[in-house]
């Protein structure tokens, strides 16, 4: 969680976004607080422990910003990020597994701790129609969130490239119809959420100015 005090925003952080570099990208603007709170925080999180102390802080509401991946890209990167050497000794390892078989046990209930990574729908608070989250942007259209910061802040922001996993070869990603059904059927309201945000390029929640 980033907390932008001039500008009153807060920004949570999705897992699988690129997180790590819009929190480069913010840190010679964000409050020393941002370092204190838990990094992958979802709205709910955020009303529950920090928004009432924020919005006495700073004298008024504070908004929320997030990034949204699309769902079967996010889980190929959630699956190569765990693909990784440091971690083939610990219980969240996908090594030695297809990523088919890594979809299946995210898909099961509850699944393993390799598996278990949450959805973006509950992160933003999506109630089918619209998210709880103000601001909403497209992973796939970075440049419209760069735009928006940039606006906000004063000064020309740019991305950098953070948190690539570096990979020894190709990785495959192929899935059977049958998964790839069972996982769009069981994520609907994560597809239903990305399909509002890529379709608007940036999704502000109605009433938000």
């Amino acid at each position: 969680m980033l907390i932008l005090g001039l500008q009153r925003l807060v920004v949570l952080e999705t897992p699988k976004t690129g997180s790590l570099a819009l929190r480069a990208m913010l840190k010679p603007y964000t409050l020393p607080l941002s370092n204190e709170a838990a990094r992958h925080i979802g709205f709910t999180g955020y009303l529950l422990r920090h928004a009432a102390g924020l919005n006495e802080a700073f004298g008024g509401p504070v908004q929320t910003l997030a990034v949204i991946r699309e769902p079967l890209s996010r889980m190929q990167s959630w699956y190569r990020y765990r693909l990784r050497e440091n971690v083939a000794h610990l219980p969240v390892s996908t090594q030695g597994m297809s990523f088919e078989a890594f979809m299946l046990a995210y898909l099961s209930e509850p699944p393993p701790k390799f598996a278990n990574v949450g959805r973006q729908d509950r992160f933003v608070g999506w109630t089918g129609r619209v998210a709880r989250v103000d601001h909403l942007f497209d992973y796939r259209h970075l440049d419209q969130l760069e735009a928006f910061l940039s606006d906000q802040i004063g000064d020309v922001l740019t991305l950098p490239e953070r948190n690539v996993t570096p990979l020894r070869k190709p990785v495959d990603y192929s899935l059977s119809d049958a998964v790839v059904a069972r996982f769009r059927d069981q994520n609907a309201e994560e597809f239903a959420l990305y399909a509002a945000v890529s379709e608007a390029g940036y999704l502000k929640r109605p009433g938000v100015r």
